[in-house]
């Protein structure tokens, strides 16, 4: 009898011990479940609001926070580009990589020309990059070659390069009646 009693408390304490591990692998379960919907959510929100790259949970509050402080939070981001003292406008798009470009406005850079469609300038910086290869060029798009290249395409064309979209200037056909040739110097300000 004392055996039998024995091998009852045994078994009713395996018992107990798995329920215990079933209850914290279920809590463990259901807590990974919730941080994982969030973050499929807080992605969700990203890309409906303008925000175009994966960052991590703790990233996309300090993002948010940048997007408030600079009061652009999900609007479009306005510039203005000026060549020879002629000022035109551009309209960039409101994500990561276009908060860290403004960040070092005003600049002036130097455009240098290539294939008599654009001009780029490799910058002394380093920007994120959410590229995509886009099926055609447009005339007047703003665009990132890789992590660094800033390129103003001024003609349309077929295309079969990566790019990252930054946005585009408004007014491209006055903006194309001031290119030469070769380079081009070009003032980048914010529009406040």
């Amino acid at each position: 009898m004392k055996k039998t009693k024995n091998i009852l408390i045994l078994f009713l304490a395996i018992i107990l011990i798995i329920i215990v591990i079933i209850v914290i692998f279920n809590m463990f379960y259901l807590n990974q479940n919730k941080i994982t919907n969030k973050l499929e959510e807080k992605k969700n929100i990203n890309i409906n609001t303008g925000y175009t790259n994966s960052v991590e949970d703790n990233n996309i509050e300090e993002l948010n926070k940048e997007g408030e402080d600079m009061n652009i939070k999900y609007e479009n981001i306005k510039i203005n580009l000026i060549i020879n003292n002629k000022t035109f406008s551009a309209t960039l798009n409101n994500n990561e990589t276009v908060r860290s470009l403004i960040q070092n406005f005003p600049m002036t850079l130097n455009m240098s020309d290539l294939n008599s469609n654009e001009k780029y300038n490799y910058l002394n910086f380093n920007l994120v990059e959410n590229a995509y290869t886009p099926e055609k060029i447009n005339a007047g798009d703003i665009k990132l070659y890789g992590n660094n290249c800033l390129v103003i395409f001024y003609d349309n064309f077929s295309n079969s390069y990566s790019y990252t979209d930054l946005g585009k200037i408004d007014n491209i056909d006055e903006f194309i009646s001031e290119l030469d040739s070769g380079s081009v110097n070009i003032r980048f300000e914010l529009i406040k």
